[in-house]
């Protein structure tokens, strides 16, 4: 009697043992009948749906996943445990509230004598929370914050995608890249709150271009793509690229702004224009950068000459990257000349590069590539140091204090202090800063906030003298002058050369000349070619000149020489 007793002792405790378990576990526990109707639930239960066990006993389990559509789900559970002892899932459910939530569920069936069911237990736990921040944190990584497109990881694995599709059904897919026109533009005028939201609206307006199927993304800065993964023909495509060209064609309406914008689109088919990703992206862009050189607003199918073009850009990286090691920089000088008495004033220190290789490499080739890869800063040290260095050889030489006009990019002026780079130059060279001129381009200007002006400034306060090239080819404004530590403006080529068949060109070197004058600045004429043109800029007191009428550019040696044997050349 003793020996029972203390049994069922020992089996009371077990019980109070799984009660508690059960009362205590943090996943919400129900046990059903062999027919699926509710005979106890635990605490957690009701944490988590919101039902109290009176509210839930004697109901059918199904209740809980009626959301999940024709409410057979756990029939279908049925049909798995009569293969096996459980089934494991995440499933949607909804709470007391009709909230929906996600469970990660899992049911186990315990079977009787004769093998058919004679409990379910289900175990679930809420996992929504955990499910968000999952799917937050992918679409963060896939997706563009900004205009909430595919990022370029996502668009790279949905052009894979497209190009498996198209090998399987044996059609095309089209990759185009997209580019905005002038973005740049409205970022610096407008600012980039403006800025993003065009992106906004420009990625909504390329949207309702495309085709059910295709993707739309964004690259990166003011770059989209679109994947175009089912193409019969080329028709198709330019069909969807006109309509994206046109959407731009009515204004777009930011903050009150009104604001013309357009895109050029450069597009690779595959199969023919790259059996890869990366191939297709390469070259698509090289038919993007052939559109905007073709006057954007427009689009270029890529071509084998394209990359041919893109592979000789490559390797001209490549060297250029190796140029400043191998001594393969050089100057070459072009003479200023005093209009008032034809005498030599100095020289603009121009960039030339002699690759060991490839031979004498264009400035309009090559200047642009070094902006573009930041060796344009190492490059333009290398440059000012070299120009002084040659400056004060003249004087060395008994050539007189001439004037040496140093090019320095608007990167340079942005990213360096370049009065320090100048002041450097000029410890090192021994040269007067009262001798140097340092050019800018007018885009500086236009650009420029207070910063630069400090850094302008102290240029000045070095000595030097600041210079505007090309003035007359951008949109600065005039009043931004009155602003600038500016010392010269050099009239553009352009005007200098059609002044004398151009009434326009003729009045606009009139209205510089007497701008720069009544601001105390001295006035250069570019190009100059003919006795005539000379003439026309001495009539209109223009200060210096420069141009083949004179001299080419010449190397420092002829140079040397040009000035010891230089005759003034009368208009």
């Amino acid at each position: 009697m003793q020996q029972r007793l203390a049994e069922l002792e020992r089996e009371n405790a077990e019980l109070r043992l799984f009660r508690a378990a059960f009362d205590m576990a943090a996943e919400a526990v129900a046990v059903c009948g062999p027919d699926w109707r509710l005979l106890v639930v635990n605490p957690a239960f009701t944490a988590i749906t919101g039902f109290l066990p009176e509210e839930v006993c004697g109901r059918h389990a199904e209740m809980l996943y009626a959301s999940l559509g024709d409410g057979t789900f756990l029939v279908e559970v049925d049909e798995h445990l009569r293969r096996g002892s459980s089934w494991e899932g995440e499933v949607w459910s909804r709470r007391k509230t009709g909230e929906p939530y996600r469970q990660s569920l899992s049911v186990a069936c315990e079977h009787d004598m004769r093998g058919g069911p004679s409990r379910h237990v289900l175990m679930f736990r809420d996992v929504s929370e955990a499910r968000d921040n999952a799917e937050k944190l992918w679409r963060h990584s896939n997706y563009d914050t900004l205009t909430e497109l595919p990022n370029r990881g996502l668009l790279l694995d949905r052009l894979l995608q497209a190009l498996v599709l198209a090998g399987r059904e044996n059609c095309r897919a089209a990759l185009l890249f997209i580019g905005l026109d002038g973005f740049k533009t409205i970022n610096d005028t407008l600012g980039m709150t403006v800025g993003d939201m065009v992106l906004r609206e420009s990625a909504l307006r390329f949207g309702r271009c495309l085709r059910k199927g295709d993707t739309l993304g964004r690259f990166g800065g003011d770059e989209f793509i679109a994947v175009l993964p089912h193409i019969d023909t080329i028709d198709e495509v330019e069909a969807v690229v006109r309509t994206i060209l046109e959407s731009l064609q009515e204004p777009l309406l930011i903050e009150a702004n009104q604001i013309l914008l357009s895109c050029s689109i450069g597009i690779s088919l595959w199969p023919g224009d790259g059996e890869d990703v990366e191939t297709l992206m390469r070259n698509s862009s090289s038919a993007l950068e052939h559109a905007k050189a073709a006057g954007r607003g427009t689009f270029r199918f890529f071509t084998p000459t394209m990359d041919a073009r893109a592979q000789a850009r490559s390797r001209l990286a490549g060297e250029l990257s190796e140029a400043l090691e191998h001594n393969e920089f050089s100057l070459v000088f072009q003479p200023v000349v005093n209009l008032a008495d034809g005498s030599v004033g100095g020289a603009e220190a121009l960039l030339r590069w002699q690759n060991r290789y490839i031979g004498a490499v264009n400035p309009d080739q090559f200047v642009p590539l070094a902006e573009e890869m930041g060796l344009i800063l190492p490059i333009g040290e290398w440059l000012t140091l070299a120009a002084c260095r040659e400056a004060k050889a003249w004087q060395q030489a008994g050539l007189g204090d001439l004037r040496i006009a140093i090019n320095v990019s608007p990167r340079q002026v942005q990213q360096t202090d370049i009065a320090t780079t100048l002041r450097r130059a000029l410890d090192e060279s021994g040269l007067s800063p009262r001798l140097v001129t340092v050019e800018i381009t007018e885009s500086l200007i236009l650009n420029s906030g207070t910063e630069i002006i400090r850094k302008l400034e102290r240029v000045r306060d070095l000595g030097a003298r600041i210079a505007v090239d090309d003035f007359g080819t951008g949109y600065a404004s005039l009043s931004y002058l009155k602003h600038f530590p500016v010392d010269i403006l050099k009239i553009d080529r352009s005007f200098v050369s059609e002044a004398l068949n151009n009434a326009d060109d003729a009045r606009l070197i009139e209205a510089i000349i007497a701008l720069g004058h009544s601001l105390g600045m001295k006035v250069v004429g570019e190009g100059v070619e003919t006795r005539q043109q000379q003439a026309f800029l001495v009539e209109r007191g223009c200060d210096l000149a420069q141009g083949y009428r004179f001299s080419p550019p010449l190397s420092a040696e002829r140079f040397r020489d040009f000035v010891r044997n230089f005759e003034p050349q009368q208009p």
